[in-house]
């Protein structure tokens, strides 16, 4: 009998360990929501997920090149500038990062001298 009752408090507490991690939110879950967001263009969405993923993982760059794609698909530039800076500060190694800096730094200075830019150069989340 006594088994049986540590047996229940035992599942008991994984199930309520289980139910608990399934409604608070990670990192990891909110930028993965966001990336499908991405995927389908949903902007919106997307910015607010990698938003909410950098609020719980403030020091992951991957997170932070997802949120400036995400600002510089909504046209909030000027945001993204300063989100790329930062990440860039951070981890100035990382070639994903480089990369779609380097892209959106190429627009941006398009932009400010009123040139189109390049059609296919779209940063990746």
């Amino acid at each position: 009998m006594r088994l049986g009752v540590i047996g229940a408090v035992v599942l008991g507490v994984v199930a309520a360990g289980c139910a608990s991690s399934g409604s608070q939110p990670s990192a990891d879950r909110e930028m993965r929501a966001g990336v499908k967001a991405a995927a389908r263009e949903y902007w919106q969405e997307a910015h607010f997920r990698f938003q909410r993923a950098s609020e719980l993982d403030p020091t992951s760059i991957k997170i932070q090149n997802n949120l400036a794609v995400s600002l510089e698909a909504l046209g909030r530039y000027e945001e993204a500038l300063e989100v790329y800076k930062l990440a860039v500060e951070k981890a100035p190694s990382n070639a994903v990062l480089k990369r779609n800096y380097a892209r959106f730094a190429e627009f941006y200075a398009s932009l400010a001298r009123g040139v189109k830019p390049k059609e296919g150069g779209d940063a990746k989340p």
